[in-house]
């Protein structure tokens, strides 16, 4: 991963990004940043779990939708945190992260096989006016644009995947510096 994008990444803040113009296979990222709060503020398994069901909607039966690889830095940032915790419970919330980290690296490689167009440029193109979702769209209307053919250009979709694998490159570093989850680490690092 070059300097560009890792800047970008490290810089990257949730309360900036357009949330509620990015579509998800269910409607519009706009809670994500409340339920970003929550995961990185619970350690209550049952509610983080539930938390994350309701935010895992960037991902739907191996596609990726635009939040993918931005969701994805601050889950990245929650792992570090949860790593850094000494406790039954933030192991616990950091192997399920780390189990859907290795299957989004899965399902990134799938987009991998296939043919498909190059990325965009620069993690931050995703977000061009042209790219996000007009301010009043309904959801309606989300599922007609989802359905056309060319509703999302080919450089953008291969994007979400493309820049998604980057941003998960980083885990297994992470991983290998807190001395935990080394055999997933490994996983991780197979399936990247």
């Amino acid at each position: 991963m070059n300097r560009e994008i890792k800047d970008y990444i490290s810089s990257l803040n949730r309360d900036c990004l357009p949330w509620h113009r990015m579509m998800t296979a269910y409607g519009t990222a706009e809670k994500y940043n409340e339920l970003l709060d929550i995961l990185e503020q619970t350690l209550d398994v049952e509610n983080w779990e539930k938390c994350f069901e309701d935010i895992s909607d960037f991902e739907h039966q191996s596609t990726m939708f635009p939040p993918a690889p931005f969701v994805l830095v601050f889950l990245v940032r929650l792992l570090k945190n949860l790593l850094n915790r000494d406790t039954t419970n933030s192991d616990i919330l950091a192997k399920k992260l780390i189990d859907e980290f290795i299957y989004y690296a899965e399902v990134c490689n799938d987009a991998e096989q296939m043919q498909h167009a190059e990325p965009l440029c620069s993690f931050a193109d995703m977000l061009d006016e042209k790219y996000l979702l007009s301010d009043e769209v309904q959801e309606d209307e989300l599922i007609e644009m989802f359905e056309e053919s060319d509703a999302i250009p080919d450089d953008l979709f291969y994007s979400f995947y493309y820049y998604s694998k980057l941003v998960l490159l980083q885990v297994p570093e992470i991983l290998e510096e807190s001395g935990k989850f080394i055999v997933e680490s490994n996983l991780l690092k197979r399936k990247l």
